[in-house]
């Protein structure tokens, strides 16, 4: 399943010897904003990275956290997060890249080598991804993915009003 390479990318393992590129952007406020996770400390970060190093992927129910890396030296890049819904019909996608490497293609490369490995290793009948309204840059990439608008709401995240969007992208037929 992993590794999986989309050059100049590869979708691998998340490993303990991640750590410090891996907090680099994970403690980065701007890179966190809109983000679903939290900061955690080097301890936290360190447990984190073997706990999904070794954790079974894609499994029903359960969210997946796989890097981002260049291919050609393996360094980390960013992460995509998978979870795959109890009956397996949907997935969810999220991504965080680190601000050096933002709108070079990496993260749009990475979200479309996860979407083939969910189609191809899941039943999963489409993917989402939710992002706010106001997080611009993932928006031209869900769209720029394939991935359709299919409902706004109006949610509290982080304490502060704003408006959710979910994107949509079926299974390609076969």
């Amino acid at each position: 399943m992993l590794p999986r390479t989309r050059p100049p990318i590869a979708l691998r393992r998340l490993r303990p010897t991640d750590l410090v590129q891996f907090q680099a952007y994970r403690t980065d406020p701007i890179v966190g904003r809109y983000q679903g996770w939290t900061v955690m400390s080097d301890a936290e970060a360190t447990a984190f990275l073997a706990d999904v190093n070794s954790a079974p992927l894609l499994q029903a129910g359960h969210w997946s956290q796989i890097a981002i890396a260049r291919d050609s030296d393996d360094s980390l890049l960013g992460d995509v997060g998978v979870f795959i819904d109890a009956d397996q019909a949907r997935a969810e996608i999220g991504f965080t890249l680190a601000p050096a490497h933002q709108e070079q293609g990496f993260a749009s490369l990475a979200v479309l080598e996860a979407a083939a490995m969910i189609f191809d290793m899941t039943p999963a009948k489409e993917i989402i991804a939710v992002t706010d309204a106001r997080n611009a840059p993932s928006i031209r990439l869900l769209e720029r993915v394939g991935m359709v608008l299919a409902r706004s709401e109006q949610v509290v995240f982080r304490g502060e009003p704003c408006t959710e969007q979910t994107y949509c992208l079926p299974a390609p037929r076969r």
